[in-house]
C-alpha cells in the first residue's frame, strides 16, 4: 500500500524483525541491530509526516493571505522549522505547529494522548541511541530493552498522534479559512 500523503511505499520492515525475531537459534546481536533500525524507521518516518503535514498547512494557509504578505509568511513559517533539523518530539512539533497561532495540546485531544507523548519520548530515546550508537543510560521510566512488541505500541502510538495533528490542523484551518481544506 502507499502511504496517502506521500505516495511512497512504506517498507515493511515490521514483518522483516518478525522474521529475524522468529529464527531458531535467534542471533540476539542481529535481532538488535534489526529493532534498531526499525526504530530509526519509524521515528523518520513520523518525522516525515509531521514535517509535510506542517508544508502543506503552511502552503494553504499562504495560498489564503494577500499577495502582498506571501513572501513575508513564507519566511516565517519556514524559518528555523525544528523538524527539519531536531527529532519529532512533542516540544519541537509544538515549536513548529504553534506558529499557526494555537496552542498545539496532543495530550488532550484523546484519552491516550499523555501515553502516546511518553512513548513518543522513549521512541526519540532509542532513536538517539541508534542513530549515535550511545551506550549511556536512559533516564527514567524509557524501556532498557528492544522488543518488537515495544516498537509496535510506539508505533501505534505515532500513528495515533499523526491522526490527531491531522485533526486539529483541519479544524484549525477550517477556523482559519472558513472553509474544510481536505
Amino acid at each position: 500500500a502507499l502511504d496517502q500523503r506521500t505516495g511512497h511505499a512504506p517498507l515493511d520492515v515490521e514483518a522483516h524483525c518478525a522474521t529475524v525475531a522468529g529464527l531458531v537459534p535467534s542471533n540476539a546481536t542481529f535481532l538488535d541491530e534489526i529493532l534498531r533500525g526499525y526504530v530509526l524507521h519509524l521515528s523518520a518516518h513520523f518525522q516525515g509526516f509531521c514535517r509535510d503535514l506542517y508544508t502543506e498547512c503552511a502552503q494553504i494557509y499562504i495560498a489564503a493571505i494577500p499577495r502582498r504578505f506571501v513572501a513575508c509568511a513564507q519566511a516565517q513559517f519556514f524559518a528555523g522549522m525544528s523538524l527539519e533539523r531536531g527529532n519529532p518530539s512533542y516540544d519541537n512539533l509544538k515549536k513548529d505547529f504553534n506558529r499557526f497561532g494555537l496552542s498545539l495540546d496532543l495530550q488532550a485531544v484523546h484519552p491516550a494522548g499523555s501515553r502516546r507523548i511518553t512513548d513518543l519520548g522513549h521512541l526519540n530515546d532509542w532513536r538517539n541511541r541508534a542513530a549515535h550508537q550511545a551506550t549511556h543510560p536512559f533516564g527514567s521510566g524509557v524501556p532498557t530493552a528492544l522488543s518488537l512488541s515495544l516498537i509496535q505500541k510506539w508505533k501505534a502510538s505515532c500513528d495515533g498522534l499523526a491522526e490527531s495533528l491531522d485533526d486539529i490542523m483541519r479544524g484549525e484551518l477550517s477556523s482559519i479559512l472558513g472553509t474544510p481544506p481536505w
